[in-house]
């Protein structure tokens, strides 16, 4: 049947209703789409070369950019989806180099229950794994920011030792401390020979056990100078506290 012609000469343009059901719009969980019911109303614009079908074109159009909203949404996000597509199909708008206006488009969601608490588990897994490796995160950190201090600082490796073991008592913490601020306060020249009587100070006020913890802390860090032979003696000595404090045979000179 032919179009009846304008009194310009142009055809009448052509215009016609949109209705479609069964197309599924993708969400941003891959695997999981809306449910998508379209109505709307569409015409021709004038045109020397009219479109052959019209009303596909328009519906092509309004399914394009109902895929671009929904894309980025969850499924648990529908109604702020649905706000969305209603913004963006409310009003008329031409097609880009087709002779065809939407006059509007009206798209509705729907999720079914079963991917909409398959995805709200879906979203709950990934913030406990992204909060699990936070905190991993920070362990890692934290572990390396340890090891620099106690691989510098060897006063320091010797604290640590100390509030790691249960045999230690707060009061030795606090000597220790005091220690290395006494060692630190001493002129070059004379050092060591205050560190010596420092030293003597400080283990004359511990206990025998706390005393063998201390010298095999000092085995470990002078071990860690390359003197094998010094941190074999200082063992030695500590084996040599603990027989004396009833924890074990005394070892044999070396």
């Amino acid at each position: 049947m032919r179009r009846r012609a304008s009194p310009a000469g142009w055809p009448a343009p052509r215009a016609g209703s949109l209705k479609a059901t069964g197309h599924p719009l993708p969400s941003s969980t891959p695997g999981y789409r809306f449910d998508a019911h379209l109505e709307g109303r569409w015409e021709e614009t004038p045109s020397a070369r009219p479109h052959h079908n019209p009303g596909q074109a328009a519906l092509h159009h309004a399914l394009t950019l109902a895929r671009t909203v929904t894309g980025a949404y969850q499924l648990t996000d529908v109604h702020a989806a649905q706000a969305h597509l209603d913004t963006a199909l409310g009003t008329s708008h031409d097609l880009t180099d087709t002779p065809v206006r939407l006059l509007w488009a009206d798209i509705r969601l729907t999720v079914s229950e079963p991917d909409r608490a398959a995805v709200a588990a879906l979203q709950r897994r990934q913030h406990d794994e992204a909060l699990h490796a936070q905190a991993q995160r920070q362990r890692l950190q934290a572990a390396r920011e340890l090891h620099e201090q106690l691989v510098t600082t060897p006063t320091l490796a010797l604290a640590y030792w100390l509030t790691q073991h249960p045999d230690s008592t707060q009061d030795s913490i606090h000597n220790l401390e005091e220690l290395t601020r006494q060692i630190t306060a001493y002129a070059p020249d004379n050092a060591w020979v205050q560190v010596a009587q420092v030293l003597q100070s400080f283990v004359h006020d511990l206990a025998a056990d706390q005393r063998e913890n201390l010298v095999r802390s000092l085995a470990q860090i002078v071990l860690r100078y390359d003197q094998p032979g010094l941190a074999q003696q200082l063992q030695h000595t500590a084996a040599g506290l603990a027989a004396s404090n009833g924890q074990g045979p005394a070892p044999r000179a070396p």
